[in-house]
């Protein structure tokens, strides 16, 4: 139903425009069959079939015509000029071919019994075609202004999904080289940790390629992701990193985009951790509460950044980070806070819970 009412394919088109026209005439039919029952509804039908070729070429020429190449074009003396002069002339012209059939069977108090065209026929006749002219406009524009809003919707759908894919897509990969130059040297220091790294690297690597293209992973997923970033990181670092990471509720039952924590984590990493030449550390706290998610994290902050912590705090990690949750969840549906505390940074990011039954965890 919907293909045959908003498909502009030639085929749906022509088959709309047939059935438009048959209903017309149909309905017509009826209506003065029902008022003049002393005359055959053949003849009716007959009389309705000839005139509806009028009314629907007076409306066909407006609508396809006239409308576009006056109205659009602001010119509206010359649409109205030109409206008017059609609709004279395929007045006289209906009224000459139909000999008064029309008017004589059905408003016989109309005719003049001289029988002879005058302008009064023109008058009146242009009137009627002008009535169903305008309702034939108006289910042609609102048909028009509906196909519009559904394609302005998806337009602006696929460029939400741009914007966000490409912010997805502003993926920091410092930690990765990292990585692998620590994973060189423990190949030559421990041999036996090797395979490990290289299965957590793998987890990793393979949610950045996979999942994140997802609109919403489940958030045991992301909280899963980070996990293996950790013992990645704590390879870096050793024993001088301390992380404290804790979680609360039913991770499974509430969905998030896919590297929010994972980027929250990470930038926390970047600005802090990594600049951190004593004893780094950071703590994570993802909780499940009343149709809500709360990330809360905090990382040290050394003393070679305490004069750039402003530019920390609305670094571009953030930055495209509030973009992204801005097209995702709306100005209201989302709250990121980047505190400097002094010693330390603090992050808090609340967001509602979305659910879904089926996934995927990758340990």
């Amino acid at each position: 139903m919907n293909s045959l009412l908003y498909n502009n394919s030639l085929p749906f088109r022509i088959t709309r425009h047939v059935l438009f026209f048959l209903m017309t005439v149909l309905l017509f039919t009826a209506i003065l069959f029902a008022q003049h029952q002393d005359k055959s509804l053949s003849t009716v039908f007959l009389t309705t079939l000839g005139n509806s070729f009028f009314f629907f070429g007076y409306a066909y020429i407006t609508i396809f015509l006239l409308i576009p190449e006056f109205l659009l074009k602001a010119k509206p003396l010359w649409f109205i000029l030109v409206f008017l002069l059609v609709g004279i002339g395929l007045s006289a012209l209906k009224l000459v071919f139909s000999d008064y059939i029309f008017y004589a069977s059905i408003a016989p108090e109309t005719i003049e019994r001289s029988g002879v065209v005058n302008l009064r026929f023109i008058v009146v006749n242009t009137k009627d075609m002008t009535f169903i002219v305008a309702l034939f406009c108006i289910a042609k524009y609102a048909k028009d202004f509906v196909l519009a809003e559904k394609l302005r919707k998806k337009l602006e759908q696929q460029h939400r999904k741009a914007q966000t894919t490409l912010l997805q897509s502003q993926f920091d990969s410092h930690f990765m080289f990292n990585t692998i130059n620590n994973l060189y040297a423990l190949s030559l220091l421990n041999p036996r940790k090797t395979n490990e790294v290289i299965s957590r690297m793998k987890t990793v690597l393979n949610y950045i390629i996979e999942e994140s293209l997802k609109d919403f992973v489940l958030l045991s997923e992301e909280v899963a992701l980070v996990e293996n970033y950790l013992q990645l990181e704590k390879l870096r670092y050793g024993k001088r990193l301390q992380v404290s990471y804790n979680t609360v509720g039913p991770l499974d039952d509430a969905r998030i985009p896919p590297m929010i924590l994972f980027l929250l984590v990470e930038n926390s990493f970047k600005h802090g951790s990594s600049l951190d030449a004593g004893t780094p550390w950071i703590t994570i706290e993802v909780q499940v509460k009343n149709e809500q998610i709360f990330i809360t994290i905090e990382n040290s902050k050394p003393q070679t950044i305490l004069k750039k912590a402003k530019e920390i705090e609305k670094g571009s990690g953030y930055s495209g980070l509030k973009k992204r949750l801005n097209i995702i969840y709306q100005p209201k549906g989302f709250e990121l806070k980047v505190k400097d505390l002094g010693d330390r940074f603090k992050v808090k990011l609340t967001v509602n819970k979305l659910l879904e039954n089926t996934h995927t965890t990758y340990q």
